[in-house]
């Protein structure tokens, strides 16, 4: 299942929830005012139509998060550009992977330094239009 809205609670769950799990709740309130329902009732029915709802919610935020939605593309969704971090490719942006690789203990300081200072490079290398694919994988060898 691919989504493209990131948020847990969509307009449509919202609408839906508003316009038919209210008004139940409502109109059985009001049967249970005016003596034509019980108390149970009102309670059970308030009850099941909150819990499928809730339901509803935990579901899609596990779904979301198996998809691998992160914060990131939460963000992008929102109205964000690329200037704010987000990607638009869908694609993490390699620094932030870096970091994130740093930040879980699997890169070591040094290592994250290099790799960090070779990526700065690329960046550099390709704005300026100085990069050379062959230089780049020698340096990358030699690095290894």
């Amino acid at each position: 299942m691919t989504d493209s809205d990131p948020r847990i609670v969509t307009g449509a769950m919202l609408g839906l929830f508003l316009a038919f799990g209210v008004d139940v709740i409502v109109i059985v309130a009001a049967l249970w005012y005016v003596g034509r329902v019980p108390t149970t009732t009102v309670v059970g029915t308030t009850s099941v139509i909150l819990g499928a709802f809730s339901l509803w919610v935990v579901v899609r935020w596990v779904r979301l998060r198996q998809l691998g939605t992160n914060t990131a593309d939460a963000t992008a969704g929102m109205g964000a550009t690329p200037a704010d971090g987000a990607e638009t490719d869908g694609e993490p942006d390699p620094v932030e992977r870096l970091k994130r690789r740093y930040a879980d203990g699997e890169v070591s300081d040094e290592e994250f330094e290099r790799r960090l200072d070779h990526l700065l490079d690329a960046d550099s290398w390709i704005e300026t239009g100085e990069f050379d694919a062959t230089e780049s994988r020698t340096r990358t060898r030699e690095s290894e």
